[in-house]
């Protein structure tokens, strides 16, 4: 059996979770069940739904509903700036897809496990420790391709036709990890992801074969290649990972993957030749990657030696150590770490804008954001900021990704509240709450808004509830409990 839990972490679990034994229980009964018990019922064709991220899509369904408990957990990073780092470098790769809906949501975990994965429905993990690996963007490309790989694939797909419901059985274990995750978030978010990593390496362990693992390293070797990215970004990659496995026993992103030998020497042959026309203009990739450590500094005893360890650049380290300043509640703090900085940029300003609207300087944050904007006016994360400050209406933009609406209802609780407009300011909590794994919380908020509000705002009202309902529904027949 893949996964027997340890007597260590049977006891670690028992005192951190005393009160979740049924359903540890029913997380290794759904293990155990999904590796030796052949499902015989017939589950619809899912390759015949053409958007990957559609409620008729059983994927997507159940990806959406698990991709929503975990953006309510105490371990999400919530940074705007890297976010849209992330989607930007993401959309270089995604046009060389077959996905029909080139939409992927991104979630960004703190960890002390380094780890990747998708879950279907097109969705995207990134656990913070894995950046001590990935030292340039190269490999970073490397990453989101042979994960963007899997979905094109449709590896959970495939695999669910062959084993019938084990497309549902390994949801439910994905689910049953997280639940005990979030269960465990508030008291220790650490154990919490480590908890959720059993998750993640059962779910690999349950739909990625090697031979699929591999079929996802070649895809993703065709995206970047065919998007003109560095031909030699995964073998960067995988370099990296398997230097860093020698001194780590178990590196979860490698746990069922083909053997180093095998990876390295399958179709990692093209080198990049360095010339004039090799040159690209420089990215923040070292700020994304600086973003996820000055989270992961926070699970370390010393964390600022922990960011003069990983970080090489003195700018983009400077940056950290600002960033888990202002993070630890250290706003002054913060402010002359970036104050020694000779480079500014997106995350450096967004910082420095927080920081100066935490210790009552909103004349200073202003500047700041105005600058960004008269840079770019549509910037989502710096007008929603700018709306923040000012108790203003939050400009309608385009809103693709849950972190970007996360900004967007933000604000406009604040603004509501600021009009005292408490109905609409209840109706945007309502939002936040359903996104963050809050159904049942969300839909009674709801119901104390529609009895107050106007009549121009309760059809605003009506149509978001509609819409939770009719998720609600769609997740219902794919036998999903709500139980928050």
């Amino acid at each position: 059996m893949y996964l027997f839990l340890s007597n260590l972490l049977v006891r670690h679990i028992m005192r951190l979770f005393s009160n979740l034994t049924t359903l540890i229980a029913y997380f290794i009964v759904v293990f155990s069940f999904s590796v030796s018990t052949p499902a015989r019922s017939v589950i619809p064709d899912l390759e015949a739904n053409q958007d990957e991220r559609s409620l008729s899509n059983p994927s997507y369904v159940l990806g959406q509903h698990w991709f929503r408990q975990l953006n309510g957990s105490r371990a999400l990073i919530d940074f705007p700036p890297a976010y849209h780092y992330l989607k930007e470098t993401l959309s270089q790769i995604l046009p060389q897809t077959s996905l029909y809906n080139k939409h992927v949501e991104l979630t960004l975990l703190n960890s002390s496990q380094s780890n990747a994965f998708v879950i279907p429905g097109s969705h995207m993990f990134i656990y913070s420790d894995i950046m001590e690996t990935i030292a340039s963007e190269d490999m970073l490309y490397g990453l989101l391709a042979h994960e963007v790989a899997h979905l094109d694939l449709r590896h959970y797909e495939r695999q669910s036709k062959n084993t019938s419901q084990e497309l549902y059985k390994t949801l439910a274990l994905i689910g049953a990890g997280i639940a005990v995750a979030l269960a465990g978030a508030d008291a220790d978010t650490t154990s919490a992801l480590w908890l959720g990593g059993i998750a993640n390496q059962a779910e690999n362990r349950l739909t990625y074969s090697r031979n699929q693992e591999q079929e996802a390293d070649r895809k993703g070797q065709e995206y970047i290649i065919n998007a003109g990215l560095p031909a030699d970004s995964m073998s960067q990659l995988f370099q990296a990972f398997f230097k860093k496995a020698l001194g780590r026993p178990k590196l979860e992103f490698l746990s069922t993957h083909p053997s180093p030998d095998t990876r390295l020497s399958d179709s990692f042959h093209a080198d990049t030749k360095e010339t004039i026309l090799n040159y690209r203009k420089p990215t923040d990739f070292e700020y994304f990657r600086a973003s996820l450590l000055s989270y992961r500094a926070g699970l370390e005893e010393q964390p600022y030696a922990y960011l003069d360890q990983h970080i090489q650049s003195d700018d983009a380290r400077l940056f950290a150590k600002a960033l888990f300043s202002y993070l630890t509640h250290s706003p002054e703090r913060s402010l002359s770490f970036l104050a020694k900085s000779t480079q500014n940029n997106g995350f450096t300003d967004y910082l420095k804008a927080l920081s100066f609207i935490s210790i009552g300087k909103k004349t200073n944050a202003q500047t700041v954001i105005q600058e960004q904007l008269a840079i770019a006016p549509n910037n989502v994360i710096f007008s929603m900021l700018d709306a923040a400050l000012n108790h203003t209406k939050p400009p309608q933009l385009i809103f693709e990704y849950l972190y970007e609406k996360r900004l967007f209802w933000r604000g406009n609780i604040q603004y509501f509240q600021s009009v005292n407009n408490l109905p609409m300011a209840l109706h945007f909590q309502a939002l936040l709450n359903f996104h963050q794994g809050n159904s049942k919380t969300a839909l009674f908020i709801l119901e104390r808004a529609q009895r107050d509000a106007n009549a121009s705002d309760k059809e605003t009202i009506r149509n978001t509830k509609a819409l939770f309902e009719k998720i609600i529904q769609a997740e219902k027949l794919a036998d999903i409990d709500h139980d928050d």
